[in-house]
């Protein structure tokens, strides 16, 4: 992982507050699990080796946010759509999984938004890959195929996740987002393409949840190497 870009929530919202309280609440029942800052990882190992870097990671995260936004406005212009439409929050939430990885052992797996999948299809073709003939191309690959937007709740190496404890995770989750989770069947014939082989539970909701964040939030790049509690928040930008 090493240096990541993060997008949170903004501290003190109800987004922030309501997932912070869960990664607490969640960590109680892991005891040895640690606890973190709620976030959506937009990408990964971002080559930068100094302060400038970090400073023009974030320039280009605001650039990049305004862009597609003026982008996705004027498409909705041409195609006659009113210019009031309510746009959809970069961060909002279908379902929920408990998983096998480390860093993935409870997650909120987000909808996919237009806006938030640019930004990290941008950020990844000018900060991780480095190859300039290829690095279009493998970052447009990288964001339709690997990207999957997700908050994580838990990080643990706990596995398998007793059917107790796998109990207690549905209903502190439907109790903080006012849903009810309904058990996800693995597609027949999906292979590993869907993550089906990644998890050990996972859930949709039965209704849209109304946890969710859009603007404002804040750009972090974090220093990922070594144990989650000495990990560095580089530089941040609020947008």
């Amino acid at each position: 992982m090493a240096i990541a870009l993060w997008y949170c929530p903004p501290q003190g919202s109800v987004a922030y507050e309501t997932l912070q309280m869960l990664i607490f609440s969640f960590q109680t029942l892991f005891p040895d699990s640690p606890v973190f800052e709620p976030h959506v990882t937009v990408t990964s190992h971002l080559v930068c080796n100094s302060k400038d870097d970090v400073n023009k990671i974030l320039t280009s995260c605001v650039a990049a946010i305004q862009s597609i936004r003026s982008h996705q406005t004027a498409k909705k212009g041409r195609k006659g759509q009113a210019s009031h439409t309510v746009a959809a929050p970069l961060v909002s939430f279908n379902g929920c999984s408990v998983g096998k990885q480390y860093f993935k052992k409870i997650v909120l797996e987000c909808n996919k938004n237009k806006i938030l999948y640019g930004v990290a299809q941008v950020m990844r073709e000018m900060y991780v890959e480095i190859d300039p003939e290829t690095r279009s191309s493998r970052a447009a690959t990288w964001v339709h195929e690997e990207f999957h937007p997700h908050v994580s709740l838990l990080y643990s190496d706990i596995h398998p996740v007793s059917q107790a404890s796998l109990r207690v995770v549905q209903q502190r989750i439907e109790d903080a987002l006012d849903v009810q989770l309904v058990p996800r069947e693995k597609r027949k014939g999906s292979g590993n393409a869907d993550g089906s082989n990644e998890v050990q539970m996972r859930w949709d909701f039965d209704v849209s949840s109304s946890l969710s964040w859009n603007i404002p939030g804040t750009f972090k790049v974090v220093n990922c190497v070594g144990p989650v509690q000495e990990w560095e928040v580089l530089g941040r930008v609020d947008v």
